[in-house]
């Protein structure tokens, strides 16, 4: 089950604002730029006009002027005009426009031997769309350098300049407030989507996890089952071996071996009573208290409720007992002494002449139980799965033996390793606390 953090949902979200809100702004930057274009263009075209609407004034006015007209009340009304004077014997084919400057010219009328100075500077005041402007009236500047470039001609007969006009995207000059704005609504919008994600999320992760805990219940109480079922499978074999047992020995009269064989069998249900004692604290999680035990007699009962197991009698068992006192819990040692006796038993069923040896020593503050068998030893997959639920090698097992051992030794505080001996059988390691805790 993936589990997404609010931290990653977080960075989600941060980088997911930041990709909107990087590409609005990009789209909106060259929106304004775009814009700042069309500005210059619709001031080009006013200025145009307004040049135009001059050169078409002054090629109406000068035909009717005779040169003996007021300069200033002629500026009056055409602001242009700055000055006015007679010419004398210019050919009627001489050029009509005489440059002087940038923004000013001599236009002639050859007909009527006068001249007019016009005059375009106020006209062509510098403006902010632009970075140059020009008419070309002299050797015109070289505005290639600009990034946006206008270029037109007038049509004027007698004055066709034309008008160039340059100008540069103002990077800087554009509005901040919109991209703010942006920012700040891709942030509420993303937000809200990420919160609405995430709770979705979380809820999923909540049914998930539910059905998780319910499966892990289930094959809980499912190995849990299986495992009493295997615990008890041993001891009312026993009980049912030793009630058949005295049933044969009553037929032949033989009273002390009936009652013999009673007691053996009600040692078996007292075990069963135990198990299940144990196996329902188990369940209920209740805290058992450690004694100190002592290991050779738990080994000794053991080796009592074995001892007619089928194979049994084939099966030499010996011990070396140098350190005799364990901290743990009497049934559940007893318990995970018998499973692992009872699979060295089965585990050399074939075997004519098998043995059993376990031996406990001091290690520092454990105890080291040590039980080695005649077997054929672990397989290799086994070393690496023998403690795993339902693992068995051997046909008819439930591959929860060793399984409830481990948890069995893990609530003891204890460990099990499994490993195979120099002689080739198995060799299963234990270890106990040998001293009571404070």
């Amino acid at each position: 089950m993936q589990i997404t953090t609010p931290r990653a949902w977080l960075i989600r979200g941060i980088l997911l604002w930041l990709f909107a809100w990087l590409i609005c702004s990009a789209l909106l930057y060259a929106e304004q730029i775009r814009r700042q274009y069309w500005e210059s263009d619709r001031a080009f075209t006013a200025l145009f006009s307004t040049l135009s609407m001059a050169l078409t004034q002054n090629e109406s006015v000068i035909p009717i002027l005779n040169g003996d007209e007021d300069p200033a009340l002629l500026q009056q009304k055409f602001p242009q005009i700055q000055a006015l004077e007679k010419t004398h014997d210019v050919p009627l084919d001489a050029p009509r426009v005489q440059p002087l400057s940038e923004t000013s010219y001599w236009l002639y009328n050859p007909y009527r031997q006068i001249r007019v100075k016009i005059n375009l500077a106020q006209l062509l005041k510098s403006d902010t769309h632009f970075t140059g402007i020009q008419l070309g009236l002299i050797k015109p500047h070289d505005l290639s350098h600009c990034r946006w470039l206008w270029t037109r001609q007038f049509p004027q007969h007698f004055q066709p300049f034309t008008l160039q006009a340059g100008a540069d995207p103002r990077w800087l000059s554009v509005a901040l407030l919109p991209h703010l704005f942006i920012a700040l609504a891709w942030g509420f919008i993303i937000s809200m989507v990420m919160l609405l994600l995430w709770v979705r999320s979380q809820q999923r992760t909540d049914r998930q996890r539910a059905d998780y805990y319910q499966h892990a219940r289930l094959n809980t109480l499912g190995e849990l089952t299986a495992g009493v079922v295997h615990e008890i499978n041993q001891p009312l074999t026993a009980t049912q071996m030793w009630l058949q047992g005295g049933l044969r020995q009553l037929d032949q009269h033989n009273v002390d071996g009936a009652q013999h064989a009673i007691r053996s069998a009600l040692t078996q249900t007292q075990r069963i009573s135990e198990l299940l004692t144990r196996f329902r604290a188990h369940l209920s999680e209740e805290p058992v208290t450690m004694t100190m035990v002592d290991l050779a007699h738990s080994w000794q009962r053991v080796g009592n409720l074995l001892e007619h197991e089928p194979g049994s009698k084939q099966i030499r068992i010996t011990h070396d007992f140098s350190t005799r006192r364990v901290l743990t819990d009497r049934l559940w040692l007893e318990q995970v002494l018998h499973n692992l006796l009872n699979n060295a038993i089965q585990a050399q069923t074939n075997v004519q002449h098998g043995w059993v040896h376990i031996k406990s020593e001091a290690a520092g503050d454990k105890v080291k139980v040590t039980l080695t068998d005649g077997g054929p030893g672990f397989s290799s997959e086994a070393l690496k799965l023998g403690l795993m639920p339902l693992f068995t090698e051997r046909q008819g097992g439930l591959g929860l033996g060793l399984t409830l051992t481990e948890s069995l030794m893990t609530r003891m505080d204890g460990s099990i390793e499994l490993a195979n001996s120099a002689q080739g059988g198995a060799e299963i390691r234990l270890w106990f606390s040998q001293e009571k805790r404070a």
